[in-house]
């Protein structure tokens, strides 16, 4: 009994209904019944005493009867209660009469659970109240009142109601706000999982709040199955406790032990699947179990913080303060569920708590990692602009690396073109000199020739030189355009007439076609000659046998007064230029094909010169090409018509405009002494420039048999037919240039025993070095002087012809020494193979020469170059050697002749005297007397 007489109707305090009530165990009864032998129970509190089991897996099921009489103040007033949620049925009724119930009582298991929390109105006509309760329970582990139940004026009651309801939705809206912000967190930076895993620890706990405050959960969802609620509300605390780990463990991961981490993680998953699996009388007892377990848990999670905070880790103090509040409410709860003692449950609030200030961390993290992202940031563009810089350094290396190798190979042309005339002037200008000294008389037709070649060559290089000096002028401004009136249309056709011949000689058509021009122009005759001269020049070079070169020339008035412009333009069924090579034609020493195997030489100025000479006169320049089908270059330049004040032009001025365009007949391969039967060695000389490579064959013919190549690949072939006893090649030619000419000769079996010079334009050491690792024999530079030339050719010829007689005479000794092999790889292979097949008498030529994949000429050619005999012979010789060491050794004559592969011993005998000057019966005595 509660005595409330003293209590004010309008206090604004309610009244907890605790203390002992009367109790009735597994037992409904009425008002007398609960009050008749009366026991006690006290309310909050469990039903341990009647179904004695244990604290820490109870399981109390069963119903009884409670009941409590309330002394009023003042009769005839309206009163509240509320009821907290009590597990897990119940009916209430004062003075006798229902007021409410949650779910059905019942005095088995089919009662139906209902927990949800409840205020009631009644009004009471007297000053006493009594209030009786059934209670049932066979779903849950716990059973029975667990919470105090609250009475007083409707007014007090709906407050108090009201105030735990705000304060549960506080905490329940800010744990959701703040696990959903961290959501969004985690979404825009996924590399830190810290975020993830504290949102998903708010919403567990709000979640868990959302059930436990006064049964909010049901109030809002008063239709939920009251099964599936329970196990979600349980589901939560495992859910709650791995993800606190796991953030925990993002937040100090070098102070979170491993093995610990396991099984905690283990732990709770195996309670996620108890809750899982069983019903709710289990999962509930197995929580109470284990709620000492989840104390030594937050236990370890305090002693990580104690950590962090004395190592001053970031973040430490404020998880340090949060863990001494979190551990204090757990075991609160701890104690509470297991209903040791009875005061509240505080883990929401310090989840809340715990929440906010780990807001507060994570804000401070993020603050922290935004400060050196700025930082960073700082760094980085710090760092971008020196990358940058190095990167505008390296460009402008590389730029200048790349103009240096423009300019090297440049010159590397220029030397070539420069070289090459020079040496056409130089050499016979010796020549003279020396028949002149000689005293000997020289032919007027030769006299006129070799003059000739000297005056074509050193226009030449005076045209070369003459477009440097332009190209300097035009650089430094100094070059003017000076006017004079002529007729333009002769003035053209005497450029063109000057490239006849020569296109005659190639097979190509060549056509002028003016239009109708006025007689008189004003016209810079200087530099429309230099134009056309180049643009003409490269298309007959670059047009094939057959092809034809049209030059057009017409005019359009232009606007202003007295003003045309004059197109000329050169059309041409050449080789073509690559779309992507077209913007590039016009730069200073740029070449299309810069390789020393191009097809033409050049130094990459002529077009270059054009452009800055059409720029100078006020034009512009268009170029069409197709590879394989042609180009066209259009030249556009104003002209004025011709005043009579102005320098008439001469005609023969204009024939120093360019150099002398002479044709040279084209040959194939040209062998100036081709008798098989002369017994002078044989030279091929390979070179690109015609009249180069006649007058070397000239200075050369009157001492040896010479062979003339064009390009490599022509001089290869020949190499392969003809086996010459050395070869004189230039290094930049077309198709196939020296250096892979000589390196396909020397690791060619066939050819690398033939001698090979390199005579070149190219003077640097580095030239030199790569000549001579492909096997070049020796190097000569041009402008080079025919004496050394002779003296460099006879020194070889004579080295590789005493070389032959040494190896020759090795072979005419009866010595058992090993045979010569100074071509390892060739030799060795003819050894092996005669010792195969020493005792067979009908190996042949034919047959050996199979063995080293050469025709019986080639190999008959070679032999007779390296050891002075044919092949015949050598078979013979090897053999005879190979007698004259089994005789040393003790065999009999005879069947030694069989052994090396004679057919009679009297044949063998005669052949063995013929080369050892000794009979075979001889040779024996001699050897057993020196013994």
């Amino acid at each position: 009994m509660i005595d409330l007489s003293a209590y004010s109707y309008h206090s604004t305090e309610p009244v907890l209904l605790t203390g002992d009530w009367f109790f009735k165990w597994n037992r409904f009864t009425d008002s007398t019944g609960v009050v008749t032998s009366p026991n006690y129970l006290p309310v909050p509190g469990d039903w341990h005493t009647y179904t004695h089991s244990a604290t820490l897996f109870p399981q109390d099921l069963g119903h009884g009867t409670y009941g409590l009489r309330i002394i009023l103040p003042d009769s005839g007033k309206i009163w509240s209660l509320r009821i907290p949620p009590i597990r897990t049925a119940y009916k209430l009724s004062v003075n006798g009469k229902v007021v409410t119930q949650a779910g059905n009582v019942a005095t088995d298991p089919s009662m139906k659970p209902g927990t949800e929390s409840k205020v009631v109105s009644f009004l009471i006509p007297g000053n006493e109240a009594f209030v009786l309760i059934h209670v049932s329970n066979y779903h849950f582990a716990y059973g029975g009142i667990w919470k105090s139940l609250q009475f007083g004026n409707p007014a007090t009651i709906s407050l108090s109601r009201e105030k735990a309801l705000l304060t549960s939705a506080f905490m329940i809206g800010a744990l959701l706000i703040i696990g959903v912000y961290h959501f969004v967190l985690y979404a825009l930076r996924r590399k830190d999982r810290a975020p993830l895993l504290f949102g998903i620890l708010c919403l567990t706990a709000g979640f868990r709040e959302l059930f436990n405050s006064g049964g909010m959960f049901f109030l809002v969802f008063p239709e939920t199955d009251w099964f599936l609620a329970n196990k979600a509300l349980y589901f939560v605390f495992p859910v709650g406790v791995v993800s606190i780990t796991l953030y925990l463990e993002c937040l100090f991961p070098d102070l979170f032990s491993k093995p610990v981490k396991k099984c905690i993680l283990a732990l709770n998953i195996t309670f996620f699947v108890v809750v899982l699996v069983t019903p709710a009388t289990i999962y509930s007892a197995v929580g109470t179990l284990i709620s000492p377990l989840a104390t030594l848990e937050c236990g370890y999670f305090f002693w990580v913080s104690f950590r962090a905070n004395r190592l001053r880790k970031n973040g430490g103090f404020i998880l340090f303060c949060d863990m001494i509040l979190l551990t204090l409410c757990v075991i609160n709860d701890t104690l509470y569920q297991a209903g040791i003692i009875h005061t509240y449950y505080l883990l929401p609030v310090a989840v809340v708590v715990f929440a906010l200030c780990q807001s507060l961390l994570l804000a401070m993290r993020f603050s922290f990692a935004f400060s050196k992202t700025e930082a960073l940031t700082v760094e980085l563009q710090t760092a971008n602009h020196a990358i940058e810089q190095m990167a505008l350094r390296r460009q402008e290396a590389e730029r200048r690396k790349g103009i240096e190798e423009v300019k090297n190979r440049f010159f590397a042309n220029i030397t070539h073109e420069f070289r090459t005339p020079l040496t056409l002037i130089i050499s016979p200008i010796e020549h003279l000199l020396q028949t002149a000294e000689s005293g000997a008389n020289i032919e007027s037709s030769v006299l006129h020739h070799t003059m000739a070649t000297i005056h074509r060559n050193a226009r030449q290089l005076l045209h070369l030189i003459n477009q440097l000096l332009d190209l300097s002028k035009l650089e430094s401004g100094s070059l003017k355009v000076r006017e004079s009136q002529g007729n333009m249309v002769n003035f053209m056709s005497e450029v063109v007439d000057s490239f006849r011949i020569t296109a005659e000689s190639k097979g190509i058509r060549l056509l002028f076609q003016p239009d109708r021009l006025p007689e008189q122009l004003l016209f810079d005759d200087d530099k429309w000659g230099k134009i056309s001269y180049n643009l003409i020049s490269n298309a007959v070079k670059y047009t094939a046998t057959g092809g034809s070169v049209v030059v057009k020339l017409a005019t359009c008035p232009l606007q202003a007064d007295g003003q045309m412009l004059l197109r000329l333009s050169v059309t041409d069924t050449g080789t073509g230029i690559p779309q992507e090579n077209i913007p590039h034609i016009f730069d200073r020493f740029y070449q299309i094909d810069d390789s020393r195997t191009r097809s033409f030489g050049g130094t990459g100025i002529g077009l270059a010169l054009v452009k800055e000479l059409t720029d100078l006169l006020k034009g512009q320049i268009t170029v069409e090409s197709q590879l394989e089908k042609g180009t066209t270059i259009s030249v556009e330049c104003p002209v004025h018509q011709a005043y009579s004040d102005h320098p008439v032009l001469q005609v023969s001025s204009s024939q120093s405009l360019w150099p002398e365009v002479v044709s040279m007949p084209h040959e194939q391969a040209p062998v100036l002494k081709t008798a098989s039967s002369d017994p002078l060695p044989a030279i091929l000389v390979v070179e690109d420039n015609h009249e180069l490579r006649q007058l070397i064959a000239s200075g050369l013919s009157r001492f040896y048999r010479i062979i003339t190549a064009a390009n490599g690949r022509e001089g290869w072939e020949i190499c392969q037919n003809e086996l010459p006893d050395l070869v004189l090649s230039d290094i930049m030619m077309p198709i196939m240039d020296g250096y892979q000419l000589c390196r396909t000769i020397k690791q060619t079996p066939q050819t690398n025993h033939i001698a090979v010079i390199l005579l070149t334009a190219k003077t640097a050491s580095e030239s030199k070095v790569e000549g001579l690792a492909v096997g070049a024999n020796d190097y000569l530079t041009k402008p080079f002087n025919q004496r050394e030339l002779q003296l460099r050719i006879s020194n070889l010829l004579h080295y590789q012809l005493t070389l032959r007689k040494f190896y020759n005479h090795q072979f005419n000794k009866p010595e058992t020494n090993p045979l010569p092999a100074y071509e390892n790889a060739f030799l060795n292979q003819l050894y092996q193979a005669l010792e195969k097949h020493i005792d067979d008498t009908k190996l042949s030529v034919e047959d050996l020469a199979v063995t080293v994949a050469m025709s019986s000429r080639t190999l008959n050619r070679k032999l007779s170059t390296m050891l002075g005999m044919t092949v015949s012979e050598f078979i013979r010789n090897y053999r005879l050697r190979k007698a004259a060491g089994l005789l040393k050794a003790g065999y009999p004559v005879s069947e030694t002749a069989y052994l090396v592969g004679f057919d009679s011993p009297s044949y063998f005998g005669q052949c063995f005297k013929e080369l050892f000057a000794l009979s075979p019966s001889e040779y024996v005595r001699s050897v057993l007397s020196e013994n």
